[in-house]
């Protein structure tokens, strides 16, 4: 979110193998339908400035066809120390996604009272986007801001395209292996990797777990830190 609103946890705000020259390497990009699992829902606790602020729901579902169905779903609300106001935020959004590419997305967003509608269709060699009734063209190969999955080997310490998912906006980035962190994954300790995505209107820190999934995302914009925790991984 811009500002506040992407501190509070829009999919921009809004996943480990082994390690070779310096970046951590995983098997296959996305889901492949070889090691496709079932359905599963990540569930994810929303922290502002260390206070439980909402939740965060990531739905991701493998198809018979090869694609893989992507929802997510935000629900958080802040109230600013010291102001009465509150501020919140709602998004809903559905991805498709296959052999690495976005197929397609639709997705709505209620940020703090100010709607938005984002639609996305893979079109040959480009992806063409309509938000908010306006449509521009955006590259194939885009990695959407709910981050639910790693982005391709080829843009991993390297610049990567970037498409809003709440507001349709195509954003430029940089993604760079930061290191790996034990994190709480199923129950257990998992070697997590971390990659920062930076650039002149992002920031964002990023876990994945050992299927590329994300597990934990951090930003800190307007003096606001806003932290998504992995809790529960349902089947």
């Amino acid at each position: 979110m811009t500002s506040l609103q992407t501190a509070l946890c829009r999919p921009r705000l809004l996943a480990a193998g082994c390690l070779l020259a310096g970046a951590l390497v995983l098997p296959g990009p996305l889901v492949s339908r070889a090691a496709a699992a079932d359905s599963e829902t990540r569930d994810f606790a929303v922290k502002i400035d260390g206070k439980p602020s909402g939740t965060y729901t990531l739905t991701i579902t493998p198809q018979d066809d090869g694609t893989t169905t992507v929802t997510a779903q935000a629900d958080v609300k802040f109230t600013v120390l010291g102001f009465v106001k509150a501020y919140t935020y709602a998004y809903q959004g559905t991805e498709v996604w296959k052999d690495g590419r976005l197929l397609r997305l639709e997705s709505t967003c209620n940020d703090d009272g100010k709607q938005h509608a984002v639609s996305a269709v893979a079109e040959g060699a480009a992806t063409k986007v309509k938000a908010d009734g306006r449509e521009h063209t955006t590259r194939p190969d885009v990695w959407t801001t709910s981050y639910w999955h790693l982005a391709d080997v080829k843009f991993r310490n390297q610049s990567v395209p970037l498409l809003e998912a709440s507001d349709g906006k195509d954003i430029p980035g940089l993604l760079q292996y930061a290191g790996i962190l034990q994190l709480p994954v199923s129950g257990h300790a998992e070697d997590c990797v971390h990659y920062h995505v930076g650039g002149d209107k992002i920031h964002v820190d990023l876990w994945y777990d050992k299927q590329e999934r994300l597990v934990r995302q951090k930003t800190v914009e307007g003096g606001h830190e806003t932290l998504l925790e992995l809790v529960r991984i349902r089947k």
